[in-house]
């Protein structure tokens, strides 16, 4: 790679205001990804040099010394930080099913671009349609939804599908203040956040079958679903379709599958998230002053990931910064933690 990078350090009014910003800009050659060959060697994909890389980005850090007394002191960081990047070259291709599930490489569009099929609406049976043209003018056929290939390579439908962005944030940081209260009682509050990404909605539509046990659980937005003609107008998710559709509409599960990679499944993956608060208390040194076994001694509360301050409604309680990868698994927890510290 060639890279410049340039950056600078200030401090002001005797160091109680610091500075710090740092601006790189990268051309990144001979990156290594799979390369589909015609498989004379016995493989389809191998390993090669196949892309190019242009990425740049800015980071400043603020430090402050707001109130400086006796007996309080409060102190604020302030990180913040934005890149970007896009591939200039690529000698590859990408698969549909890649570029809805954000994992696509593409030239001219950032890592981690992710599309989406265009939602049509609903038909009057509350069965899903999409676009399949470049001026959203013509629908698959809702009688026959075959024609949806998710093996289709991105140089064949590019234009069929809908940008949505990366799934990478281009902005994050954090946001801390301390609070120090007669040198003994110290009080933290941490923010982290982060902008300009967009995240593929948890799947809806694994729920929908042609037949159902009392296993079978749905999500709460199953609520919200087409259950008589009309509701079209008024929800965009689609019906639980009978048996009977599911023996007579050809390809019906590829239309329930498309539509958990269309544009309503998906959100943007900005948040402010309220990442820690602690109360920490050393005990007056002159409790241990003479003692032989015991010289110090502080307690600490500290709580974790306590709450999102801010996210897209359109998440409806999923977390943006967890992203299931399958199987059973939990999503960020709220911990509390207890410290206890002697020195001997």
């Amino acid at each position: 790679k060639n890279e410049f990078n340039i950056g600078t350090a200030l401090g002001f009014v005797d160091n109680r205001i610091n500075f710090e910003f740092d601006y790189y800009t990268r051309n990144n050659f001979d990156l290594i990804g799979q390369v589909q060959t015609q498989g004379v060697g016995g493989v389809l994909t191998k390993a090669a040099n196949d892309a190019q890389l242009k990425s740049s980005g800015v980071e400043f850090s603020l430090s402050t010394v707001n109130i400086a007394r006796k007996n309080f002191t409060w102190t604020s960081d302030l990180i913040f930080s934005h890149t970007k990047n896009k591939i200039t070259k690529l000698d590859a291709f990408t698969q549909v099913v890649s570029m809805v599930n954000g994992y696509s490489r593409l030239e001219g569009y950032p890592i981690g671009a992710m599309f989406s099929i265009p939602f049509a609406g609903l038909t009057e049976e509350g069965l899903p349609t999409f676009y399949r043209d470049a001026e959203r003018k013509e629908t698959y056929n809702p009688t026959n939804y075959s024609d949806i290939n998710f093996q289709e390579y991105a140089k064949v439908c590019l234009d069929q599908l809908k940008y949505e962005g990366s799934i990478d944030p281009s902005i994050f940081g954090s946001f801390n203040n301390t609070f120090t209260i007669k040198k003994d009682l110290r009080i933290g509050i941490f923010l982290t956040y982060s902008f300009g990404n967009v995240l593929r909605l948890n799947p809806i539509c694994n729920v929908y079958a042609s037949d159902y046990s009392d296993l079978t659980a749905s999500m709460k937005e199953m609520k919200n679903r087409w259950m008589i003609p009309g509701d079209e107008d008024v929800t965009t998710l689609p019906t639980i379709a009978s048996k009977r559709q599911y023996e007579t509409i050809q390809g019906l599960n590829y239309a329930y599958s498309a539509y958990n990679y269309c544009d309503q499944r998906v959100a943007k993956g900005d948040f402010i998230r309220l990442k820690e608060i602690y109360v920490e208390y050393n005990f007056p040194q002159k409790w241990f002053d003479g003692q032989k076994v015991v010289s110090s001694f502080s307690a600490k509360v500290s709580g974790t990931n306590l709450a999102l301050l801010y996210a897209d409604k359109k998440l409806n309680g999923q977390d943006p910064e967890f992203i299931n990868a399958g199987g059973v698994s939990s999503p960020i927890s709220k911990q509390w933690t207890v410290t206890l510290r002697l020195g001997f």
